[in-house]
């Protein structure tokens, strides 16, 4: 299970924006790469059903969404300010991942 549900809810994004496009196959891809993997499928099911529930569905608006949900876990959890209200969904990811420490290999 991964702890970074921001982004659980951007992988969650890329799925459904892939899956919309008729690019299933790289939809399913996303699913094998390393960090992918370390995703429940509930957890990804929750992340979905929750864009599904979005009144707009378009993909600006998801993305948005992305984006609210890293900036309260960020100030949340400490590793963003205010400051960060305009920076974009790639640097808060980054900022995310690195709090989670979710891009570092796993110890075998």
């Amino acid at each position: 299970m991964n702890r970074n549900q921001p982004f659980v809810c951007e992988m969650a994004f890329h799925i459904v924006h892939l899956h919309r496009a008729g690019e299933t196959d790289k939809a399913l891809n996303l699913r094998k790469q390393p960090q992918g993997m370390t995703v429940d499928d509930e957890q990804l099911h929750r992340a979905v059903a929750q864009l599904y529930g979005l009144p707009d569905q378009s993909n600006e608006a998801m993305e948005e969404w992305v984006r609210s949900q890293y900036l309260a876990d960020g100030r949340g959890k400490g590793y963003l300010s205010d400051d960060d209200d305009a920076a974009p969904l790639w640097l808060l990811a980054g900022k995310a991942h690195t709090y989670y420490g979710d891009l570092k290999p796993q110890a075998s």
